[in-house]
């Protein structure tokens, strides 16, 4: 089964400088929910359309009345309407017009041959035919076909021969330049989540002021194919079917076309100014509604225009995630650095079952003290090293603890020192709260004893010992700082241990025996969630 399902064909004449789209722009954006009567319905071909039509006429500066929107037309208007438009094209050149291009955007279902629009079929070489022969200076074909699947609806075509529209290969003084969503062998999709396919989504946010990567608030051919190939990798790649955009780019001369220029709030447009790189979430005013816009900026203080509105944005950091609430008004620009806004660190979400990511892995260092353990002991100084991963349900851990311990006597008159290291498994449960986060637990834990008697006094053999820990834990956890994942600890809690003990009768040992200790700890540090 082989697709190429998006085909963009651009013939311009480029000279050494940017050159936008000129006045006599011609825009015909077609969308068809339904195809063959054998075609499953999508849901969002026909707003891929429109969207795409939108930033064109906003940001493209494409008139109105250069607009021509067919929404779940038949295929006899799709190819009146080029005929006419390809007309009136040919009497502006004929009376001496500039230069001028024509815009076809076109969502819906195809095969190997054909589009299908609304149970008739116009074939391909034909509607490729009606665009490469205008008399347009610039032409630009973008094909975008569908047919649904299970979970997420895939984007392709039905099981057929290759599905691709053949250029020829000479390159003429305009040259030529090919955009394609996927390879010949792979398919394209569509996310209920996005309300779009996912490259005609990612292409129109672009378009919109996501791709300027230099930021000189214009999107040019290349950098709108950059931004939306990683955009469109990083989104499939969550799917069954990984879609590889495609770029062929064969020109003489130098230069880039500009496709879309961001709209001046002076001008009534309305900008909303990001703060760092990072991905963005814009829903429809709140954190239930409808996604608007997702998006990676490729540099600080990107500026993207929108739509006046109420939005909800979502900023995900490496760290956290950062929840504004914005009012976009028309010809007004929102620095989001000055929007008050709702940290949510990842470790919480994960704990909450939200967000992207299903664990958070961290390392810990902590100093801290057992309560006595033999009599005449006292505390018993610990250092512990952890590992933990935060799950949507538990946090889950591991550590390895050290400690020294000086015993004053056995029998009041031989000084030990008793050796201990430790490996425990611990489960906890995390409970979040605006200024910092209880967690509640149980640790079980091997251990590893070694006494060693001062032979200054008479020889007595060294001992070592195993057993096993259970312990209840109880901590309190503060983030110090939203630009790392570092928080400090403090936990304790009631400690039982089985260990293994000698009998000593009259300063000598006859046996040993498994005796129970009941007892305390306590820790303090440092917890760096990565």
């Amino acid at each position: 089964m082989r697709w190429l399902v998006f085909v963009a064909v651009l013939l311009c004449a480029f000279t050494g400088r940017a050159l936008a789209l000129p006045d006599e722009t011609w825009v015909i954006a077609i969308g068809n929910n339904r195809g063959d009567a054998s075609d499953i319905q999508l849901l969002f071909a026909e707003r891929d359309a429109r969207e795409m039509s939108e930033v064109l006429r906003a940001h493209g500066r494409v008139a109105s009345d250069r607009m021509r929107l067919l929404i779940d037309e038949n295929s006899e208007t799709v190819r009146r309407t080029l005929v006419t438009v390809n007309t009136a094209l040919r009497a502006r050149n004929e009376a001496g017009g500039a230069q001028s291009a024509l815009v076809v955007f076109y969502s819906g279902h195809a095969d190997a041959d054909s589009l299908h629009l609304r149970g008739t079929r116009l074939p391909l070489d034909e509607i490729r035919g009606l665009v490469t022969s205008s008399p347009a200076t610039v032409r630009l074909f973008i094909v975008d076909a569908c047919r649904s699947g299970a979970v997420t609806r895939v984007k392709g075509v039905q099981a057929a021969p290759e599905f691709s529209l053949q250029l020829d290969n000479r390159v003429g003084a305009e040259g030529t330049a090919i955009l394609s969503s996927s390879t010949a062998d792979e398919t394209s999709q569509e996310s209920d989540r996005l309300r779009g396919s996912f490259f005609s989504h990612h292409l129109v946010n672009a378009l919109r002021g996501a791709a300027d990567r230099n930021g000189d608030s214009r999107v040019t051919l290349s950098e709108a194919y950059e931004y939306t190939y990683a955009q469109t990798l990083r989104s499939s790649g969550q799917t069954l079917s990984i879609q590889h955009p495609t770029y062929s780019y064969d020109v003489k001369g130098s230069g880039d076309l500009v496709l879309t220029q961001l709209a001046d709030p002076g001008q009534g447009g309305s900008r909303l100014r990001l703060s760092s790189a990072s991905t963005y979430l814009i829903s429809d005013e709140k954190e239930t509604g409808a996604v608007v816009a997702e998006f990676s900026t490729v540099r600080d203080r990107a500026v993207i225009s929108m739509p006046h509105g109420r939005y909800f944005v979502q900023r995900r950091g490496s760290l956290e995630y950062r929840e504004y609430q914005v009012v976009l008004k028309p010809g007004e620009e929102i620095d989001l650095e000055r929007v008050p806004h709702r940290s949510v660190r990842y470790d919480q979400l994960v704990r909450k079952r939200g967000g992207t990511r299903t664990s958070v892995h961290g390392v810990m260092a902590l100093v801290g003290i057992n309560g006595e353990v033999l009599p005449g002991e006292g505390v018993t100084p610990n250092l512990i090293f952890g590992y933990s991963a935060d799950l949507p349900w538990l946090t889950v851990g591991a550590r390895l603890r050290g400690s020294i311990a000086t015993l004053s006597s056995i029998d009041g008159s031989i000084p030990s020192r008793r050796y201990g290291l430790g490996l425990a498994v611990l489960l906890q449960r995390y409970v979040d709260l605006p200024w910092f986060s209880l967690a509640f637990g149980v640790s079980i834990e091997g251990t590893f004893q070694a006494q060693r008697f001062d032979e200054s006094a008479r020889v007595t053999s060294p001992r070592n010992s195993l057993g096993v820990d259970f312990g209840a834990l109880f901590a309190i956890e503060r983030r110090l700082s939203t630009r790392n994942g570092i928080s400090v600890r403090l936990e304790g809690g009631p400690l039982a241990l089985l260990e293994r003990q000698a009998v000593v009768v009259n300063g000598q040992a006859v046996g040993d025996e498994i005796g129970s200790i009941f007892t305390y700890f306590i820790a303090a540090g440092i917890v760096w969630r990565l």
